[in-house]
């Protein structure tokens, strides 16, 4: 699908595809994502994100200026790589996710779930993750790209994905630290989910030049968090 028709449009999957991508992007899938807020517990601990309102501006703000101009794109062209077979490839990108995460415990999730991620992709048979399992050269978005190629899902529709998995698990810290009703926690993630369309079509046109993310509130509360008192969560 070309990214220009990605917003407002039904995107076409057949069934066994479509299963895959859930699979992919379900908070059941077992690689400890429900224990990483992204710094969005130290976002609540000072007082940031305390309302509906303002959650959805927090998740809104960071898709929009990080998961648009980092995450996504550094995975459509870790899809290409894949595809092509080029794990060398595809590890310089996982080096250009680390350079990007802006604290050390960001740094450390990116690797630890991509890790994860790898383990299950292997466990399902997937030989090209084997070498990912425990590699500290590990990041989820090139093991999450991986696992779009070897279950024949497109990039745009493998980033629409992981977006939504993204903004599912932010929602769902967001409950427990707020705390948060369910109802208020649908809406803000139906506010987001609105964007994601956005955000994609916009990532799969990003010149390698432009790729980088400018979340400077992420960056503080990421570093802020390692030396937070008390914590619920490992970002």
């Amino acid at each position: 699908m070309p990214a220009s028709s990605l917003a407002g449009a039904q995107v076409q999957l057949n069934g066994p595809g479509l299963l895959r991508l859930l699979s992919l992007s379900s908070s059941l899938c077992p690689i400890g994502a429900f224990a990483y807020s992204q710094g969005l517990e130290t976002a609540v601990e000072r007082g940031w994100v305390t309302s509906e309102l303002a959650l959805a501006e927090w998740i809104s703000g960071l898709g929009a200026h990080g998961l648009a101009l980092l995450d996504l794109p550094l995975l459509v062209r870790a899809h290409a790589a894949w595809r092509a077979g080029d794990a060398d490839r595809a590890l310089a990108i996982a080096e250009r996710v680390h350079a990007n995460r802006e604290a050390r415990e960001l740094l450390e999730q990116e690797r630890q779930l991509g890790s994860a991620l790898a383990s299950v992709l292997a466990n399902l048979g997937v030989a090209a993750a084997r070498p990912l399992c425990g590699n500290p050269r590990a990041s989820y978005v090139v093991s999450y790209a991986l696992g779009a190629v070897h279950f024949g899902i497109d990039p745009d529709v493998a980033a629409l994905g992981y977006a939504f998995a993204w903004a599912e698990q932010q929602a769902n810290a967001a409950a427990r630290l707020i705390p948060l009703g369910h109802m208020a926690t649908q809406r803000v993630l139906s506010e987001v989910l609105d964007q994601v369309p956005t955000w994609v079509e916009r990532a799969s046109g990003l010149p390698d030049v432009e790729i980088g993310s400018s979340t400077p509130g992420l960056a503080m509360s990421g570093a802020w968090h390692e030396a937070q008192y008390t914590r619920l969560f490992r970002s």
